[in-house]
């Protein structure tokens, strides 16, 4: 509830306030209670991460930071927001999959298994972004458990959000490693991109395919089609402004007609079932990307690079998805992707991958 104007009973004529239903009063007085209450632990809580002692058992309330720990210190986690996918095996430790689904909050929703959660017996909760609401934060404090926050709205916050989970885990050296590494894959993306609009060349337009049906995508914005920019891409799906914040970050449906206006470039999924269909849906045959074989099938493991969560792994995937939209560019075209793939899950999951592996998972494939 939000008041424009400041007033006074003094006002409001006598008769008026008299008149006026009790119940109207109350619910002032509540309304102004509650946004109190709600300012005071708004303050409350940002200065909650205050870690005493070494953290041994760590819980993330979401999928992007419960990644984030496995890639950090795996051994601390005390449970998944849901079961862990079997694309992992080979990639995660054997002994992650044993730990308990304790769940979470991200969307649609979920909430995590309290009592599974108390059990666990967590030392530190971390979070990210506005995926838990002020009210949902107070239970966790009343635990008695340190609750960290991390700024995860765009890919360039992984870096400093490494670091700090380095210093909550008493760990800073290993989070230093993972930020430089965020970093200089940043940094290369940045120069790549920049090549490409020093030379002028057309900006590939790329449609984000969701839904066994690909007729679901992403608004250009929203957080979950970010790699498609980071690619030197375009998202040609921009929503209208009065279409609120939840149609512009989350998916939306598209229909035919619209993506044939779009007719975009190349499409990028990460459906499966939609990718082995597309060549022979009827309505898709005009589509430019469609005729000239710009279809491509994200990575999935050991979870989905591209988005659903959008985590870390999206680094990976914009170079990945650069060299389809630009394999004419000189300097994209020689980035040994196969290497980078092998360097990254060695430092970041701890991993050694063979060229051969590390191809399959380029493809979309599995190890197991």
């Amino acid at each position: 509830m939000f008041v424009s104007k400041r007033f006074t009973l003094s006002k409001l004529s006598y008769l008026t306030v008299v008149k006026m239903p009790v119940l109207f009063w109350l619910t002032v007085v509540l309304s102004v209670v509650f946004l109190l209450s709600v300012s005071t632990f708004a303050k409350a809580s940002t200065s909650s991460c205050k870690i005493d002692g070494v953290v041994e058992k760590v819980y993330g309330a979401n999928p992007i930071v419960t990644y984030m720990l496995v890639a950090m210190a795996p051994r601390k986690l005390v449970g998944w927001n849901f079961p862990v996918s079997q694309q992992a095996r080979g990639i995660f430790p054997d002994q992650v999959f044993e730990k308990p689904v304790i769940g979470g909050w991200f969307g649609q929703g979920r909430t995590p298994n309290m009592e599974e959660l108390l059990g666990s017996r967590p030392e530190l909760i971390v979070m990210s972004g506005a995926m838990v609401n002020p009210k949902r934060q107070q239970v966790l404090q009343k635990m008695g458990v340190p609750v960290c926050h991390l700024n995860l709205d765009r890919l360039s916050d992984f870096p400093d959000s490494f670091r700090k989970l380095g210093k909550w885990l008493q760990n800073p050296t290993r989070g230093e490693k993972l930020a430089l590494a965020m970093e200089n894959l940043l940094q290369q993306q940045s120069h790549l991109k920049g090549l490409l609009a020093e030379r002028n060349l057309p900006i590939k337009t790329v449609y984000y395919a969701q839904d066994p049906n690909g007729l679901a995508s992403e608004c250009r914005g929203s957080i979950h089609a970010e790699v498609i920019p980071w690619a030197g891409g375009l998202n040609p799906h921009l929503c209208p402004a009065d279409q609120g914040k939840n149609s512009r970050y989350g998916k939306v449906a598209v229909n035919i007609e619209q993506l044939l206006r779009y007719n975009p470039d190349a499409i990028v999924t990460q459906e499966r079932a939609f990718y082995e269909q597309v060549y022979q849906l009827p309505n898709w045959q005009s589509l430019q990307a469609v005729q000239n074989g710009q279809v491509f099938f994200a990575p999935q493991a050991p979870f989905r690079w591209l988005d659903r969560p959008p985590s870390f792994m999206r680094i990976l995937a914009a170079q990945w998805l650069m060299q389809k939209l630009y394999p004419h560019v000189s300097e994209i075209a020689e980035i040994d992707i196969i290497k980078t793939a092998q360097d990254f899950f060695s430092l970041f999951f701890r991993v050694e991958l063979s060229r051969e592996q590390a191809q399959i998972l380029l493809e979309g494939g599995q190890l197991s």
